[in-house]
């Protein structure tokens, strides 16, 4: 199986992702979120808009992500790396808001430690 068959099947059962972004002042700043939604280049989660990373997005909104699996789980060691935006999609009224990262260049690593670009 190639590169992108590969990244996309193990994409369509992740649940979880770590965002990067960076605060005001130069400091990285990562998070663990719950993916709501993934389709093609697009995922998506729920945060408060009041935490450090919904603000840094809406101010900048260049950000990475990562999502991987540890060897010995079911699909083996391999690790989904992308760069990309960050965007608000929609906001309610209890605080939060649905977020959106689009990927603009992606990258996977397996067990061959050999990081590899990647088309979604």
């Amino acid at each position: 199986m190639n590169d992108e068959l590969k990244v996309k099947d193990f994409l369509k059962d992740q649940t979880h992702m770590v965002i990067a972004i960076t605060l005001d002042d130069g400091t990285p700043w990562t998070v663990p979120v719950t993916i709501k939604r993934y389709e093609a280049k697009e995922f998506e989660w729920d945060s408060h808009m009041n935490t450090v990373h919904s603000k840094a997005i809406e101010s900048r909104p260049q950000m990475s992500m990562v999502t991987f699996q540890r060897p010995g789980d079911s699909f083996g060691q391999f690790g989904f790396y992308a760069t990309g935006r960050g965007e608000v999609v929609s906001k309610r009224d209890d605080g939060f808001a649905r977020y959106r990262f689009t990927v603009e260049k992606a990258w996977v690593n397996d067990e061959t430690f050999v990081k590899r670009e990647v088309e979604l």
